[in-house]
């Protein structure tokens, strides 16, 4: 039978989305009650006041607050620090005090005029250095949120070499998803369940135990696109339309309009990562030291986990014998920052991939000689000091990528006798599949294949599709292990009371964990069948090894491999299961009238192990490098004592098509396994951006979006 893995399969859902026929949440049938919230209007400070009108009728409003909550008022996901409603002290614009909901949305824009709310302002800490400089503490004893200090290797005599000290930023950025954050409770006699817009659908049970002894049934709606920021918050949004439902005891639903989705919900972190390097004539690194400052903005959410994945990032997979990292993420008062796509990584990334190429302009080097000469081998190990088993297959993307670019020619012919000027750079990096450390382990995922009489086999799992694909990989791999076509495989959203809790579709899991659990499943099921040599004797042998049963489960469950080993005090070990690998290159043109920075041509050289579907694969790619343009070139959150000032898709600006430039992608499947891909093409590209803006102008690039005041800046 034809194998199914590495082709081109087309979505399952394409023809839905393609015609329109697909519901998303708000597309619902619905004949309930709108929800809003009443947020606070200050960044930090201690309510004295709620008033409501007495000249105006609230009785066909149903109102809640922190005292309807009969459970705890605790969004618990790291620590147990933000609640879902204000009861005393707001710590940023916008923070939930009030949900109210009517049948009438044009009531609620109403009702909001009639309630006021006193405050006592404090004051308040509106970016990272004010936080870090202690201003004022809002958090703990010293604003920091957590501290992770690593280091590896013996300090070099630092007396013989070169040092470069230099200091990288990256900003906030907005996930932007299509659809967005939405969610409905259905209400039925007393139970309550929830249907909505996630990527973690035993996440927002989990959330939701806290409220109720009851068990919640969770239902993930089809979902217009997440890129982490449907992590985390979809908790706090069924948690609002819970408390709703179970006061009126009606159906409810609460859709953000764009403008409140930008201003309100979760954000790529600020990071500030300073770098002191040592190394020789030739380039060759010899210690790395780091400081890295991140900002969590008011609530700690998934900070610790963001911090953690860039300090297993912040030094790429360079062999360097020496590398001390210290870091800290800070409390500010501004929207709490979460998950986004690459989730930690393109920080890391941006910073070490400028400062190798800052090395190689300090000693009058080719960056192509700087990468090479510090390229890992078979004794490296990286910056937690686990070996870097992939040290081959990171000299083989580096190759592939510079030689498909043609970089050292266009490196040293980059100087133009035209006006505008142009540059090339390149960045070469990693990221790690999976959950941190023994992260995979304590979420011990779990899979469940169902097999039916008329030999349709059924994916129960909790990973959710939401634009990536995985209502299209996920059946190619139980297909292609079973041998057997697609169409006999199913894979619908998930409901918590119906799947196995496969963990979040986060991290680039899905497929490496995910997956590969979905194949010993698959494997347990095709060996319960014994032999069968085409469909018609798979359907047959389906009948006889189910008999009069109507259905059997086949399940799976995550066991860590032995050979992988962490130390979380020291951060020592095996940071992940496993490693996926990019080079990417960027050659961009400088407009010497507007200065704006066009990216001409931009070549993606990935290594994902096993492809299983191309076409997906090179539209996972697509979309990570346009939105790495984005953080480049054209995204900045605006704040102004707290307050986002720019949340309008007219003045958040983001890259268009006509401002993408051709993509030439390449895979490299060096490993039968597969790798991770999500993730990885938004962590290089900003990094190759930079390098070839500096590389056009002579002049350093510490922080982006590059934007045209900031190029015209340079050039002065």
């Amino acid at each position: 039978m034809m194998k199914i893995i590495g082709k081109s399969v087309q979505r399952v859902d394409a023809s839905s989305k393609a015609d329109g026929s697909i519901k998303y949440t708000d597309d619902l049938e619905f004949n309930g009650l709108h929800a809003d919230v009443m947020r606070s209007s200050i960044a930090y400070g201690k309510i004295l006041s709620i008033k409501y009108d007495a000249n105006f009728d609230f009785s066909e409003f149903t109102i809640v607050d922190y005292k309807d909550i009969k459970g705890s008022n605790t969004n618990t996901i790291l620590m147990d620090d933000q609640p879902f409603l204000v009861e005393n002290i707001v710590r940023f614009i916008g923070e939930p005090i009030i949900l109210l909901a009517h049948r009438s949305k044009e009531a609620l824009l109403e009702v909001k005029k009639h309630i006021s709310i006193e405050y006592k302002e404090y004051d308040a800490l509106y970016t990272l250095q004010e936080s870090q400089e202690r201003k004022n503490i809002i958090f703990g004893e010293d604003n920091i949120y957590k501290s992770i200090n690593t280091c590896k290797g013996k300090e070099p005599d630092f007396s013989t070499l070169n040092r470069l000290t230099r200091t990288y930023s990256t900003p906030h950025q907005e996930q932007l998803y299509l659809e967005p954050q939405s969610m409905i409770a259905r209400y039925n006699d007393g139970e309550i369940k929830i249907i909505g817009s996630m990527q973690c659908p035993f996440y927002v049970e989990s959330a939701l135990e806290i409220l109720t002894t009851k068990k919640i049934e969770i239902e993930q709606a089809p979902t217009g696109g997440a890129f982490g920021g449907k992590e985390d918050y979809p908790s706090l949004m069924a948690a609002f339309v819970y408390l709703l439902s179970e006061k009126s005891q009606e159906d409810v639903k609460l859709v953000y309009s764009r403008r409140d989705d930008i201003a309100y919900t979760t954000k790529r972190h600020p990071a500030q990562m300073q770098f002191s390097s040592y190394f020789d004539d030739a380039g060759k690194l010899y210690g790395l030291e780091i400081e890295i400052a991140l900002d969590g903005g008011a609530y700690c959410t998934l900070t610790p986990v963001v911090q953690a994945r860039t300090v297993l990032h912040i030094a790429g997979f360079y062999d360097c014998e020496y590398i001390k990292v210290t870091s800290n993420s800070y409390a500010t008062n501004t929207p709490p920052n979460g998950a986004f796509r690459g989730f930690g990584a393109p920080q890391a990334i941006f910073a070490i991939e400028r400062h190798i190429d800052d090395i190689a302009k300090k000693l009058s080097l080719s960056p192509i000689q700087v990468r090479e000469i510090n390229l890992p081998t078979e004794h490296s190990k990286s910056v937690t000091d686990a070996k870097i088993e992939e040290y081959k297959r990171v000299r083989a993307i580096f190759e592939k990528a510079r030689i498909a670019s043609n970089f050292d020619a266009k490196y040293i012919q980059k100087k133009s006798k035209s006006l505008t000027k142009s540059g090339i750079g390149m960045a070469l990096f990693m990221h790690g599949g999976g959950f941190i450390g023994d992260g995979e382990t304590v979420l011990a995922s779990q899979v469940w294949l169902e097999l039916y009489q008329d030999s349709r086999v059924e994916i129960k799992i909790s990973s959710v599709e939401m634009g990536q694909g995985a209502m299209t990989v996920m059946p190619q791999i139980v297909a292609d292990t079973l041998k057997i076509p697609i169409e006999f495989v199913s894979y619908h959203t998930p409901n918590t009371k119906e799947v196995a809790n496969s963990g979040p579709t986060v991290s680039s899991r899905t497929v490496m964990i995910v997956g590969d659990l979905l194949r010993q499943a698959a494997k347990k099921l095709q060996s319960s069948l014994k032999n069968y040599s085409n469909i018609s004797s798979y359907q047959n042998r389906v009948k006889v090894y189910l008999g009069e049963k109507p259905s059997k489960r086949f399940e799976a469950q995550y066991i860590k491999p032995k050979h992988l080993k962490w130390d979380e005090d020291k951060f020592y070990g095996n940071g992940y299961d496993g490693y996926s690998l990019a080079c990417y290159v960027a050659e961009v043109d400088i407009d010497p009238v507007t200065y704006q920075v066009k990216v001409k041509e931009f070549y993606a050289y990935n290594d994902v192990g096993e492809v299983i579907n191309p076409i997906l694969a090179e539209g996972q790619v697509e979309g990570g490098v346009a939105q790495g343009i984005g953080y480049a070139l054209y995204e900045r959150i605006v704040y102004e004592q707290g307050r986002v000032k720019n949340s309008r898709l007219s003045d958040y600006i983001i890259p268009m098509a006509a401002d993408l430039p051709k993509i030439e992608i390449g895979f490299l499947e060096s490993d039968a396994s597969a790798k991770g891909l999500g993730e990885l093409p938004m962590d290089g590209p900003a990094a190759a951006i930079a390098n070839a803006v500096s590389n056009a102008l002579g002049v350093a690039i510490d922080s982006i979006p590059i934007l045209p005041e900031d190029v015209e800046q340079l050039c002065r």
